[in-house]
């Protein structure tokens, strides 16, 4: 018998690669630093994705996500590096 696909969604997160990130260095200087947070050294800004995919299992699914990203070119790989928060069984949800 065949497995069982499955819903899953899995978060993931854009962010430069070792590039200057001025929106980051922003909220560093702007928000955190003068709202007396000073242990706060640096703020590394992103673009939030969340994907909702068919896929056997929670590794496929993340695995299918670097996928798209990738050959899509959902991100520029020489400035930017996807990061995968996390996943999460999405079964039911229409969102």
């Amino acid at each position: 018998m065949g497995e069982t696909i499955n819903r899953y969604l899995v978060h993931a997160v854009i962010v430069l690669r070792g590039s200057r990130d001025p929106e980051g260095e922003t909220i560093l200087k702007d928000l955190i630093l003068t709202s007396g947070f000073v242990n706060v050294d640096k703020v590394i800004s992103g673009k939030y994705l969340g994907f909702v995919v068919k896929a056997n299992d929670d590794k496929e699914a993340v695995r299918y996500v670097g996928e798209v990203c990738e050959r899509a070119r959902v991100f520029n790989p020489t400035v930017h590096r996807l990061v995968i928060l996390g996943v999460e069984n999405a079964q039911g949800s229409r969102d």
